[in-house]
Parts: structure tokens; C-alpha cells; sequence
């Protein structure tokens, strides 16, 4: 399959145009050989991922989020992008991107994490110009169940702690889901009426801006999205050739935690900020 090809393929199940405005998605880094017959399905672009994909003889990395989110004025070796970039081309391995339009897909992100966490996704929360595509959806809980029974489905389907703040009410009807950062979608699932909202990347000022109004969860980025290369694949898949696509086995977060080693209680000095 030629690389164009298989762009075409992706954008006939992720269109560009429900991409949100602004949203690196498609082709950013072009090969010479222009071929996409061995493609690794990632989460992102790291070095382990080229890497892997330089070790499977990969022609191309098909990647969720975007490696070029600005323009690149020059290709040094220090920054992270620019030596990434600098990898790539010398690897000769093209590089695509479905972003929020993977997010937008009828059976995208933010739909995937809420069957994963037993719920019925029942609508979009912010549909797109494309029938049946938007971004997050919004979940009917029937028959309602406890705010700490949802903490603890989160939990457990995404794998790590979480925050978050209480909604108004304990028995929770109505959530809305929007994988990633999604705090601005917050009054917009006030005004859908959801009780909850679970979304990551949340700042502390912004659990404040909930207090009393809305639940908040947030599990963090890469815990929500973490299903999205399989997901990307499954979708693809039936359109490609059989064993074009092989889904990543690097787990590409950053961010690393730390309980406490004990039980001592921490208490804030009064008057700290």
C-alpha cells in the first residue's frame, strides 16, 4: 500500500473536518519511499516508539497525538520534537496522526472509556458538523448508582489514582465523559444536566469552579486515553490489508507517582496558599 493510500484510508474513518479547528491532524512527517505497509498504531511519538518501529521494519507510525504542534523554524538535536523529527526522516518512516477526530468517531475515545466503565453512552455532549460525530458524550446511568461507585469503576478501568470533588448529590443519574483535557466542556455539562464530570488535565482552581455544582473526576490524560491505538486499529483494520497494522507495547506516560510510605497524617501550616 502506498502512503497516500493509506492517509485516504484514515481520513475515510477519521475525517479531517471533525477534527477540532486548529488540530495537527494528518501527515506530518513525509518518507521517501511513500510506502505504508508495515505501520505502528501509538499512543505518541517517543523514542522508545521509533525505536520499535525501526525494530518491526516499520514504514510508517500512525500516532494519536500530534508530534508538530507549531512550526518548526529549526531541526536541532537537543529539543524533543526536533530530534524526533530528525529520527524519523532518517529512519525514512512517514508519520500520520488522527487526533481529535479519533476523539469525535462515533466509537471514539471518550465512547470506548465509557463502555469500558459499564456505562450507556446515551448521546454526544458536543456534536460536530458530521452526523453522529462530536466530542465527549453523555452517559445515563440507569439505575443510578453512588458517587464513590463511580470513583471506584474510574479506578479501576484506567488504572491510577484519581481526584476529584463531589457532586451535589450522592446517587449520581447523568455523566458526562471528555477523554483528555476537557475542562472546557465544564458548562456544557452543566447545562446537559450531567451530574458528573470525568475529564483529565484538571487544574485546582477548576475543581473549585465545580464545588457544589457539578462531580469532578479526573484520572489523568494518559490513564483515559490509553485504549485509543487499539481502538484506532480495530477501526482501521478491516479496511487494510491483513497484518498491516501492529498496535504499540510502549507505554509512553510521563508522569510517574508516589504514595505515601506511611500512615502520618500531613496537616497544611495555617495560612499557606
Amino acid at each position: 500500500m502506498q502512503l497516500h493510500e493509506f492517509t485516504s484510508v484514515v481520513e475515510q474513518v477519521f475525517p479531517i473536518g471533525a477534527a477540532m479547528p486548529g488540530d495537527p491532524v494528518g501527515l506530518q512527517v513525509a518518507s521517501h519511499r511513500r510506502t505504508a505497509k508495515r505501520i505502528l498504531v501509538a499512543y505518541e511519538v517517543t523514542d522508545q516508539v521509533v525505536l520499535e518501529a525501526e525494530r518491526m521494519e516499520a514504514d510508517c507510525i500512525l500516532a494519536f497525538h500530534p508530534l508538530i504542534y507549531t512550526p518548526l523554524t529549526t531541526l536541532g538535536t537537543e529539543q524533543r520534537v526536533q530530534r524526533l523529527v530528525r529520527r524519523l526522516i532518517r529512519a525514512d518512516i512517514a508519520l500520520v496522526i488522527a487526533h481529535t477526530n479519533v476523539d469525535s468517531h462515533p466509537m471514539g475515545t471518550s465512547k470506548v472509556l465509557a463502555q469500558r466503565l459499564g456505562f450507556d453512552a446515551t448521546t454526544v455532549l458536543q456534536p460536530s458538523a458530521y452526523p453522529g460525530y462530536g466530542m465527549g458524550i453523555l452517559a445515563s446511568l440507569q439505575p443510578a448508582m453512588s458517587f464513590d461507585v463511580v470513583v471506584e469503576r474510574v479506578v479501576a478501568c484506567c488504572g491510577g489514582p484519581v481526584k476529584y470533588t463531589r457532586p451535589h448529590t450522592d446517587q449520581v443519574h447523568s455523566v458526562a465523559i471528555v477523554a483528555g483535557s476537557g475542562m472546557s466542556f465544564l458548562d456544557l455539562a452543566i447545562d446537559r444536566n450531567a451530574d458528573v464530570l470525568i475529564t483529565a488535565d484538571v487544574k485546582y482552581h477548576g475543581f473549585h469552579e465545580a464545588s457544589g455544582v457539578i462531580g469532578l473526576i479526573d484520572p489523568g490524560h494518559f490513564e483515559m486515553e490509553q485504549f485509543v491505538p487499539q481502538t484506532m486499529s480495530e477501526l482501521l483494520t478491516p479496511l487494510l490489508p491483513a497484518g498491516t497494522l501492529t498496535v504499540s507495547q510502549v507505554c509512553t506516560n510521563p508522569v510517574q507517582y508516589q504514595a505515601p510510605s506511611h500512615q502520618e497524617s500531613f496537616t497544611t501550616p495555617t495560612g499557606s496558599v
